[in-house]
């Protein structure tokens, strides 16, 4: 019996609400992404479990709370914006190449402003000592900022936002601009290391970039760029590491005989201490020694926040604060206003383990609450502006939620001089089009 024409259209009705509901779902789907710290979290859990032969429970619970409270806001205001069916379009943002090379060349005239500021005027040799010395050197000076050092500091990370605009439109540039970008970037990041003796520039943009490959999904990409293979991103992964690793290499011929075991066991029982916890996993002879040690010691710097959170969770207050340190090292104590008693200065305590000792469990529910409200908004209202501040916003926002996994990204000096940076282009960046919009107009 052959369909009516009212069966036809039925027919069609459900299938055009199938393919609606399904490229809902898809658009709806690139939200996991932000749950990708999951896989940190999981890892930490059993890597220390593997070679500490401990279970930190108290660790992975809190872990898993913070996501669940992140998820509770973010649910709860992207709800409240109307579920599109298609993704914001890229094309609408503006991807103007010579406002990123005069960003580039600040950030390397702010690299060359540091470095003869600690050179010559605080006389520092770093050709001489090398970076790691350096870094004991100008910590344990007493010397007054000059211009060079304001200047050099506030401008240092430029080369984050033609980094960030790259990853968000791969496809909408050249080869010849990725290569110019990738290249100054790269060299920066690697003068920034080098004159501070710290990870802190490769930390940064590694989660800066991971927020901007996730803010590309909203923008209806692929979360990965075509020209990244898995096996150029196992490359970049090896590079990272291999990056961390020849830091502690640096350090280990700085201040120690230049051993890999014996600077292991000496950062390792560092951050283990006051914890019943065996460094006996070290490799002390065959040909992977060194790269074994490095390695381990890698991650147990990246993670040795899974027990401080567990000693946290178990025992409550430990008899200082962790979430202002940095602020107040940074801004606050410029004024002359005395921090407050701290606690375990120095390590990398992640975010809900700080807000936990500091300001119990309902700090930990409402300020995770809180930032996934925060991104839910900016997911929400990118969805229909294509905004590209509220682009670069979502990606600082990613980022700090990444972060927080690691460690109170406040605690991070280098992240909050990128924020304020960010405010400072964007204003800049507003300031110039409306004066070349009022010149143009009285021109005409």
């Amino acid at each position: 019996m052959p369909a009516s024409a009212g069966d036809e259209v039925s027919h069609n009705d459900w299938a055009n609400q199938t393919k609606t509901w399904l490229s809902d779902m898809a658009f709806r789907s690139n939200h996991t992404w932000l749950l990708l710290p999951v896989t940190l979290v999981t890892f930490a859990f059993t890597y220390t479990a593997l070679v500490f032969e401990t279970f930190f429970w108290g660790y992975l619970g809190l872990m898993l709370f913070w996501c669940l409270v992140f998820l509770l806001g973010f649910v709860f205001v992207i709800s409240i914006f109307p579920s599109p069916h298609a993704p914001a379009k890229s094309h609408v943002f503006e991807v103007d190449f010579k406002w990123d090379l005069v960003i580039l060349l600040l950030g390397a005239l702010a690299v060359l402003a540091l470095f003869y500021d600690r050179y010559f005027l605080r006389g520092i040799d770093y050709f001489s000592v090398g970076s790691a010395r350096a870094r004991e050197l100008l910590n344990q000076g007493n010397f007054d900022s000059s211009f060079f050092s304001v200047f050099g500091n506030f401008f240092i990370y430029c080369y984050l936002f033609p980094l960030i605009r790259s990853v968000l439109f791969w496809e909408e540039r050249g080869g010849w601009t990725h290569l110019t970008v990738g290249v100054l970037a790269a060299a920066q990041i690697s003068a920034i290391s080098y004159l501070s003796g710290g990870r802190t520039a490769i930390l940064i943009t590694l989660s800066l970039c991971a927020g901007a490959l996730v803010v590309r999904t909203l923008l209806g990409k692929s979360i990965r760029p075509a020209f990244f293979t898995f096996g150029r991103l196992f490359f970049l992964l090896v590079s990272v590491i291999a990056a961390f690793g020849f830091i502690f290499w640096l350090r280990s011929h700085a201040f120690g005989s230049g051993d890999s075991f014996a600077y292991f066991l000496n950062i390792c029982k560092h951050l283990t201490n006051d914890f019943a916890l065996e460094c006996d996993f070290g490799v002390e002879s065959g040909p992977l020694k060194d790269v074994m040690n490095y390695l381990n010691l890698v991650i147990l710097y990246g993670i040795h926040g899974t027990w401080l959170t567990e000693a946290i969770v178990q025992n409550g207050w430990q008899g200082g604060w962790i979430t202002p340190q940095g602020l107040f090292a940074l801004v606050f104590s410029r004024f002359g206003v005395e921090a407050p008693p701290t606690v375990f200065s120095g390590f990398w305590v992640p975010g809900p383990a700080a807000l936990l000792n500091d300001t119990g469990f309902w700090g930990v529910l409402g300020t995770g609450v809180g930032l996934g409200a925060l991104a839910g908004y900016l997911v929400g209202y990118l969805q229909r502006s294509s905004s590209m501040l509220v682009g670069y916003a979502l990606v600082f926002v990613v980022s700090f939620w990444f972060l927080s996994f690691l460690i109170v990204p406040t605690n991070i000096p280098g992240f909050v001089i990128s924020v304020w940076l960010g405010f400072f282009l964007a204003g800049a960046s507003l300031i110039l089009t409306l004066m070349r919009q009022f010149i143009q107009k009285r021109l005409s």
